[in-house]
Formats: structure tokens, C-alpha cells, sequence
């Protein structure tokens, strides 16, 4: 499994990824209009059940208000009075309707604006190179991150760096003999989220694709270039249950999730300001994706991490570039 390319030819790679904004009221009227548009359906129908949530709530809380007390004395007398309990003055269901509106798409807006490059942007990428010297029993890997708050600069930075932007550049045609003098990406669903995300986001911020991510011309035969482990991991049966995690747990590899998940790194940015933090489990996705491909490739070397460089002008991957391969 994941044979195509040789270990010390595959780029391991991951981002992280936020909204475009904080929240979802920071949006032109017309972005607004535009993303509820996109996710109709889904906002819809959480509207609807949270409507009929709160009308239920409203209701018995009516019938608590209105309720009459009766009381039995020792001599058996009955009295009855009201439950005392004061009445606050009603919204009107298109009052309530409109505050669901925005809970909802306040709340649909952090959830999916990350995931989807017309609303998000990416924060950081993380590349890991591996190579096995001669005599040892274990990989390295070193990691170079790509991170600015500045979307565009991350982007120029990565794709304009003086190794890493050569071989990003430099994509296997069918009549090249010798494909394994190319290399590959490789990211846990990186053919469906990863890769386009990338690509899509420097064509928005008016940059120039490298060879490797200007593929959307490219059968799915062709795009020899793309690894994806979970794609793999599915043995052609449809099945988009399986995590990184949970294929770490499977082959007793350490989870990068010991201290965030990628559903928090949106509030960890924009809340907590802390973008080193994501930075640190960019990388430790990185590490986990290249043990787990060693284990999908039924080789039991460790890998031990040579380096980590989150500046751009350090050469991450000199030393992989050079070794033999395998």
C-alpha cells in the first residue's frame, strides 16, 4: 500500500485552517447572503428543529405561569391559588424565529468556513521530508512550517521557497521513464481537503500555482503526484469514517490530538491569539501521517524527527534531497 513512490520522494504535508473572519455578523450583507445560500439546506433544517425546541420551551413554561396551586389543610379544607410565578413579556415567533436565524448561522458559520476556501483561510503549512541513512534502523524527518497570519505571505512564502519551490514546481509527465525522480504530496485526505484547499487559495490571493497544484486539468489516473493515505486506507470501498487518529490508535502510533483537534484551532486564533500553538499540532500531524504511512507500507522502522524550522529561509529539505534513494 502507498508503493508508488519511494519514502524519501513523498512531501508529508498538513495546514490548519480558520473563517475569514471571527464571526459570521462581521460579513457583508452580501456574504452573508451568499454563504447561507451555499449551506441552504443544512441552515434550514437547524432552524426548523431549534424552532419547534424553543416553541415547545415557550409552551410549558406558559402552562407553568397559568398553573393553579391546591392546597389541603389537616382540617381537609382545599384552597387553591395561582402559581405565582411572574410573567416576562413575549417575544413574537418571527422575534424568536430571527434570533434562531443568527444563533444558527453565527453557529453553522464556525463550523464550516474553515473547511471551505471560498469562506477560510489557511493559517499554516507544515511539509515533512523523511530519508533513511545507511546503516541506521530508523527514518528522519524534518518539518518546515509556513506560517504568517497574512494569508498571502504564508502562500508566497511556500511556494516561492528556494528548495521547496523547485520541486513543487517540477511535475512527471506520462513519457517521463523515470517517475521516481519526481516527487509526491502526501496528506491525510489531502486529495479532497489539503490539496484543493491550497491550490484554490493561491489562485484567490492572485499568485501563480506551482506545477504540483495546477492539476485540475489532470484525470484522476494522472495525478500520479497525489498520495492520500485515507483514499488508500478505503481498499475502493466508499468510507469516510476513518481519522488520522484513529489510524494512529490502530497502529500504535502517537496521537497529534494530545493537546488540540482541528475543530478548536478556529477559537484557539481568534480567541486566544495563539498561533504557535497551532503551528505545534500542524507539525505533530505531520509526524503522526508519516509513522502512519510506514505502518500502511508494512515497514517497521520508527521515525525520529530531525529538525522542525518554521523559517522560511532555513533549507528544510536539503539533507532529504540528497539522500540515495531507496
Amino acid at each position: 500500500m502507498l508503493d508508488q513512490k519511494p519514502l524519501n520522494r513523498i512531501l508529508f504535508l498538513d495546514i490548519e485552517t480558520t473563517s475569514q473572519k471571527e464571526n459570521f455578523s462581521e460579513l457583508s450583507d452580501r456574504q452573508q447572503h451568499l454563504f447561507l445560500k451555499r449551506f441552504k439546506k443544512e441552515f434550514e433544517s437547524q432552524v426548523s428543529a431549534l424552532f419547534t425546541i424553543r416553541y415547545n420551551e415557550e409552551m410549558s413554561k406558559k402552562v407553568l405561569e397559568e398553573a393553579t396551586i391546591v392546597q389541603v389543610d389537616k382540617s381537609g379544607s382545599v384552597t387553591t391559588k395561582k402559581s405565582g410565578k411572574k410573567k416576562n413579556k413575549a417575544l413574537t415567533d418571527d422575534e424568536v424565529l430571527e434570533r434562531i436565524k443568527l444563533e444558527v448561522a453565527t453557529e453553522l458559520y464556525s463550523v464550516k468556513a474553515p473547511i471551505f476556501p471560498e469562506f477560510g483561510r489557511i493559517l499554516c503549512i507544515s511539509v515533512g521530508a523523511m530519508w533513511k541513512n545507511e546503516g541506521e534502523n530508523f527514518y528522519n524527518i524534518k518539518i518546515n512550517t509556513f506560517s504568517d497570519e497574512d494569508e498571502k505571505t504564508l502562500l508566497q512564502d511556500f511556494i516561492n521557497h528556494e528548495k521547496l519551490g523547485t520541486i513543487l514546481d517540477k511535475l512527471a509527465g506520462k513519457y517521463d521513464k523515470n517517475q521516481n525522480d519526481f516527487w509526491a504530496l502526501c496528506a491525510f485526505n489531502g486529495r479532497v481537503f489539503d490539496f484543493p484547499f491550497i491550490a484554490k487559495r493561491i489562485v484567490i490571493n492572485g499568485l501563480k500555482h506551482p506545477a504540483m497544484f495546477d492539476y485540475a486539468h489532470l484525470k484522476p489516473w494522472e495525478q500520479t503526484h497525489i498520495l492520500d493515505p485515507k483514499e488508500a486506507w478505503s481498499y475502493n470501498v466508499f468510507d469516510s469514517t476513518a481519522s488520522l487518529d484513529l489510524l494512529c490508535e490502530v497502529f500504535n502510533v502517537s496521537s497529534s490530538k494530545d493537546d488540540i483537534d482541528g475543530s478548536e484551532v478556529k477559537d484557539i486564533f481568534w480567541v486566544e491569539k495563539d498561533l504557535q500553538r497551532i503551528v505545534k499540532y500542524c507539525e505533530k500531524d505531520v509526524l503522526a501521517l508519516a509513522q502512519v504511512c510506514l505502518k500502511m507500507k508494512s515497514m517497521a522502522e520508527e521515525v525520529k524527527v530531525f529538525q522542525q524550522v518554521t523559517s522560511t529561509q532555513t533549507e528544510a529539505l536539503e539533507s532529504s534531497s540528497k539522500q540515495p534513494q531507496e
